[in-house]
């Protein structure tokens, strides 16, 4: 017999609350923690049928599940112990005696995570959910048994419809409902990796909070806070059931050896197109194929999506070689025409000053020869000395003037 491998190194933490409703202030959750011969065993019970009788329900499926896995036979599967172990739990719920007068059938929801070194099986009753964030990407990994998740897989409500729907709590499937209830067991365990985070819920949570803000809170912090972060959101949005948030990340990745594993959900996200998200717009959620189960994805704005392959951008197209008019000019280029420009505006300048002054003296531009030493100069230039100068006559001596007596100041005058 091959040895067991050693079970994988694990970051855990958990929190419940019973949330804000007066009515609601006996907890129904159950939830619990083992290390097992098989894996880390991870499970959250949400109880229902009155309160004591829904609380009873609730830790009989737990214990039951523990005590299940303890007395498994050395060798076996890890997800048949696992499928075996949630339904031995409804069978023990159904024959129950409570301590109440039960509103209907004690029964309780169920889901159940199992790490070991090959993977993660994953197993559930009931609408407890089962999240996986993986590199930036939140994945829902079960799907509700309940009315409204039966409509949207049929296509006659949208995943947005269904959110709100009066009917959103009726589930199809839970432990004791009847004697034998199918467990649903992923048919290959998930291939983590190392920094992949599971995040076991009741419908308290997943009611109150949505899958990117799921995907927020956990990206960002250790296991502790994120749960304790998880259920004081819900709280704030109202907390009008019980809250139970348990997370388990991974921190070793999953052996590759031999090929029973499901693809890693990286491998199977690169197969789709990329998403985007409009500012502003709702958080889409996509539902893919994912091995031989559906995976419900959700990406958030703001937040890189690192399992999807970005398209090459587009090359940035080259100016055509015939424009004729370039972008830009040199500074040489530049230098040469404002020097021509200003040179065309003093020679036009010049004119206008030469043409206005030969206006008032009454002449036109000339061109005369004036003998310079012993050499010939041309100049055009107007003449520098009048053609005749006109003496005035001597005019006759006149008296002196006599100052005038100055007048008083206007302070003097009355």
């Amino acid at each position: 017999m091959d040895p067991v491998p050693a079970l994988p190194a694990i970051e855990y933490a958990a929190r419940t609350d019973p949330g804000r409703d007066p009515d609601k202030q006996v907890n129904e959750d159950a939830f619990g923690y083992r290390e097992t011969r098989f894996g880390h065993l991870c499970v959250v019970c949400d109880g229902m049928g009155g309160h004591a009788a829904g609380r009873e329900a609730a830790e009989l499926a737990l214990a039951t599940i523990f005590e299940t896995f303890e007395a498994a036979p050395e060798g076996g599967a890890p997800g048949d112990v696992l499928k075996e172990a949630v339904e031995e739990a409804s069978r023990r719920v159904h024959v129950m005696h409570t301590s109440e007068v039960a509103m209907g059938r004690p029964g309780s929801t169920a889901v159940a995570v199992l790490m070991h070194a090959g993977g993660t099986e994953v197993a559930h009753v009931g609408d407890s959910r089962v999240y996986l964030v993986h590199e930036a990407q939140i994945f829902r990994v079960t799907r509700d048994h309940s009315i409204v998740q039966e409509l949207v897989d049929r296509g006659l409500l949208t995943l947005e419809q269904a959110t709100h729907h009066p009917d959103a709590n009726r589930i199809t499937r839970a432990l004791g409902m009847a004697a034998d209830v199918d467990a649903e067991l992923r048919p290959q365990p998930v291939h983590h990796v190392t920094g992949d985070a599971f995040i076991l819920c009741s419908d308290g949570l997943s009611d109150l909070v949505e899958d990117g803000e799921i995907l927020a809170i956990v990206a960002a912090e250790p296991a502790a806070q994120a749960a304790g972060k998880l259920v004081d959101l819900a709280n704030a949005r109202g907390g009008y059931d019980n809250i139970t948030v348990v997370v388990l990340r991974a921190r070793e990745t999953a052996l590759t050896s031999g090929t029973s594993l499901a693809p890693t959900l990286a491998e199977i996200a690169v197969t789709q197109p990329p998403v985007t998200v409009p500012t502003g717009a709702p958080v889409p959620t996509l539902v893919e194929s994912y091995a031989a189960g559906d995976v419900e994805r959700t990406t958030q704005p703001g937040l890189p999506v690192a399992a999807v392959i970005p398209t090459a951008p587009e090359p940035t197209p080259a100016p055509p070689a015939s424009s004729g008019v370039p972008r830009r000019r040199s500074s040489a280029t530049l230098a040469v025409i404002v020097l021509v420009l200003a040179l065309a505006a003093i020679a036009l300048l010049g004119a206008v000053l030469l043409a206005h002054i030969q206006e008032r003296s009454g002449k036109r531009n000339t061109t005369t020869t004036l003998p310079m030493s012993s050499e010939t100069a041309t100049v055009s230039a107007f003449p520098l000395v009048p053609a005749s100068v006109g003496v005035p006559p001597v005019a006759a001596p006149r008296e002196p003037v006599v100052p005038r007596e100055p007048s008083p100041a206007p302070s003097q005058r009355r």
